[in-house]
This record gives C-alpha cells, sequence and structure tokens, in this order.
C-alpha cells in the first residue's frame, strides 16, 4: 500500500460518523444510502461528502440503480489495511 492511499484510508476513518457508517455497510452486506440516515442522523449534505470519502479512499464501493445508491465494503481495500498492520507488527 502507497502512503498516499494509506493517508487517504486513515482520514477516511478519522471521523466518528464514516466509521458508524461503515460498520453498518459491513454489517447488511449491502446498504442504501437512504438507510444509512436511520443509523447516523446527519444532513444529505453531510451524508454524501461522508460517501465520497469512503469510496474516494477505496473502503467502499458504491452501485447506483434507479434513483438509489448502494454502498458495500471493498474486501480487497480492508485486506491491504490488513496487510500493511501485519507488516508493522512484525517490525
Amino acid at each position: 500500500m502507497d502512503t498516499k492511499s494509506l493517508v487517504k484510508l486513515a482520514k477516511s476513518l478519522s471521523d466518528p460518523s464514516r466509521l458508524r457508517m461503515l460498520q453498518e455497510i459491513a454489517r447488511a452486506q449491502r446498504l442504501g444510502c437512504a438507510h444509512l440516515f436511520e443509523v447516523v442522523p446527519i444532513s444529505q449534505p453531510a451524508m454524501s461528502h461522508h460517501v465520497k470519502a469512503l469510496v474516494d479512499a477505496g473502503l467502499v464501493d458504491s452501485c447506483k440503480e434507479g434513483r438509489n445508491m448502494y454502498l458495500t465494503i471493498n474486501t480487497e481495500k480492508l485486506q491491504e489495511l490488513e496487510s500493511f498492520l501485519q507488516l508493522l507488527k512484525m517490525r
């Protein structure tokens, strides 16, 4: 994992709302943005901002179906992060 990607990933994980969103997406496996409002009560512009940060960091994949956007966890990115953390642990 390159430094730039790692910094973007760390920044995206530094917000409590984003962490809560990630937990809910992981729990549901596939979650519509509309359902996130029930769990993370923030404004629509704030939700869009947080979703964009998670997508840009590669933690979440988005899929638009009609007027709805669905989110899933990018397990490959999580595996990269896990591998990086394991390397730190070994040193």
